[in-house]
């Protein structure tokens, strides 16, 4: 066998080379490994201190960028809020987070009471935004504060642009508008009218329906209760021997409303051919036992809608359907197990004025009554013996609405159908009842 001379130094070169090899491998493989390490934890503490400072980071959705803008206005952070929402709208492009982004920003401006500021930034928004569902409201937004900031001819535009351009619920926003311009200018009867539009177009129960209901509320006894003439007004003239008390049995009109009406005392004497405004009205009241609240309602739906205390448990407010009794001003109150306290007495729960509930169907109890109270705080509340309470003033203002043997229905919840078309109650007529006088005086609260 012939000599190798030259294999084993061979073979030592491929080892050193294949070591060679293998150690710049491994540290080409080290320094790679060390570089996403390094990248990799530099990113992550970026991302974590971003998260602090940014909500609207690629590691929130928008959604909870939102409910981050929300915390920081709860939280009083305005002046970060506001750096981040004007990034938040450069590059949100879903339209629904976009608008709720701008609702919030006008909502901050407001809060640090600067109003031409939050005009500004709504102007903006009905720009960018005219592809959202909640343009109607954007829009109503900017004209309230175009309103607010004495730019009163651009708030009637756009809220007339609203009722042009919109469907029906979202018109409610520009009947609302303009109901208010009316009203900051005297035009009490148009902006009552634009008001009851208002509701009747708006959603029952929404936040639009409650803002258009007591503005026409509060229209609707301002008109009532004053010497305007309206449409449905009317105008007596005084004859020989009439007293307010004939002229209102004669009207089946209250006493209170011909005295309001006329700026007149109930001991005036009245002057013969002397003329008197009255409206001739047939109410009904609606308790809705679920959410105490009452809704004095006419023929055109609903007049007034009142906050009140009702039964506490044990003695819930019965349901059912009432007439009104004879009307007591300073009652007295028959406390159970104690008799009577009377008128002024500190312990007199009734308040100012007594409306007994005559039950309309039987099994009904017979002393429950709407009277006012001492305790206004639980106006609101499930808090009586079972009768209906309200404030002192707002019982007296109901008290000269209403004549006696007005219909009362106490329901759990009142919907839409019950107030249009007016609810029809059998056996309940506004004239010609009975009244047993021994049921009517024996109150509870």
């Amino acid at each position: 066998m012939p000599k190798q001379y030259f294999s084993s130094k061979k073979n030592t070169d491929k080892t050193l080379l294949r070591i060679f090899v293998g150690v710049m491998l491994c540290l080409i493989a080290g320094y790679i490994i060390y570089r996403f390490i390094y990248s990799s934890s530099n990113f992550i503490s970026k991302e974590k201190i971003v998260e602090k400072l940014i909500p609207t980071s690629s590691a929130t959705t928008a959604e909870d960028a939102l409910e981050q803008f929300k915390k920081m206005f709860e939280e009083g952070h305005f002046d970060e809020l506001r750096s981040e929402l004007k990034n938040y709208v450069k590059k949100e492009k879903k339209i629904e987070n976009l608008t709720e982004a701008y609702l919030i920003w006008i909502e901050l401006e407001l809060k640090c009471e600067k109003s031409t500021d939050a005009f500004t930034v709504a102007e903006e928004a009905i720009r960018k935004c005219e592809a959202s569902p909640r343009l109607p409201y954007l829009k109503y937004r900017y004209a309230q504060l175009a309103e607010t900031t004495g730019k009163k001819d651009i708030a009637r535009s756009a809220y007339q642009d609203i009722l042009d351009r919109s469907s029906r619920g979202n018109r409610a926003y520009g009947y609302l508008g303009l109901a208010r311009l009316e009203e900051q200018s005297n035009e009490k009867i148009k902006a009552r009218d634009l008001a009851q539009k208002a509701v009747m177009d708006a959603e029952w129960d929404s936040q639009i329906w409650n803002e258009s209901l007591d503005l026409l509320g509060k229209l609707n006894v301002e008109i009532i209760f004053s010497n305007i003439p309206t449409p449905e007004s009317k105008v007596y003239a005084v004859q020989q021997g009439d007293s307010l008390i004939t002229i209102g049995s004669k009207l089946n009109t209250p006493v209170g409303m011909l005295c309001r009406a006329n700026q007149l005392d109930e001991n005036t004497k009245l002057r013969l051919n002397q003329t008197l405004k009255y409206t001739p009205k047939d109410f009904r009241l609606l308790v809705e036992r679920s959410k105490c609240r009452a809704f004095l309602v006419d023929e055109q739906g609903i007049f007034k809608r009142y906050k009140v205390g009702l039964g506490k448990p044990g003695h819930e407010t019965t349901l059912g359907a009432y007439k009104i009794g004879n009307k007591q001003k300073n009652p007295t109150w028959f406390k159970p197990g104690e008799g009577a306290i009377p008128a002024g007495d500190p312990r007199n729960e009734l308040g100012t004025r007594w409306m007994p509930l005559v039950p309309a169907e039987p099994g009904l109890p017979s002393d429950l009554g709407l009277h006012g109270t001492i305790a206004p705080e639980t106006i609101g509340t499930y808090s009586s013996n079972g009768c209906v309470r309200f404030y002192p003033e707002e019982v007296e203002e109901i008290y000269d609405l209403i004549v006696r043997s007005t219909p009362v229905i106490i329901k759990e919840e009142i919907k839409y159908e019950d107030v249009y078309p007016l609810v029809q109650v059998d056996n309940i007529s506004p004239n010609n009842e009975t009244i047993n006088p021994t049921t009517e005086n024996k109150n509870t609260m």
